[in-house]
């Protein structure tokens, strides 16, 4: 095989990922949003908001700089820490949004904590 041939072979290779990585087959999962959707899909064991985000965004129960945990807000209102997150049915969530330290300050002020902010949206009735 010539490399002109493998060059062929790369190109169409790369090309044919990147189509299927953008297809709409799959639920989008963008990094800082979980939607009701994408905890539906997923047919998981979760029957509160905190199951959902264990199992689908881990990442945002770790704690950050100097051990300290996100915020719970709901519908934009203070809830409480992590742990508040249990007493929410996550068949009545429409989303969860993690809020960096940043975007937390921005969004909630001094109430968005030293550690970023996760802001359930209520499925409305």
């Amino acid at each position: 095989m010539s490399v002109n041939h493998l060059y062929v072979v790369a190109v169409a290779a790369i090309f044919g990922c990147a189509a299927g990585a953008s297809g709409k087959s799959a639920t989008a999962r963008m990094g800082n949003v979980l939607n009701g959707e994408e905890i539906t899909a997923t047919h998981a064991d979760v029957a509160t908001a905190y199951d959902a985000v264990a199992r689908l965004r881990p990442n945002w129960l770790a704690p950050r700089a100097a051990m300290a945990y996100a915020w719970v807000f709901v519908d934009g209102q203070p809830y409480g820490d992590l742990n508040t997150l249990r007493n929410i049915p996550a068949y009545n969530v429409a989303s969860i949004r993690y809020y960096d330290v940043t975007q937390s300050t921005a969004r909630f002020g001094t109430r968005g904590g030293s550690a970023g902010a996760i802001d359930v949206t209520m499925k409305s009735r």
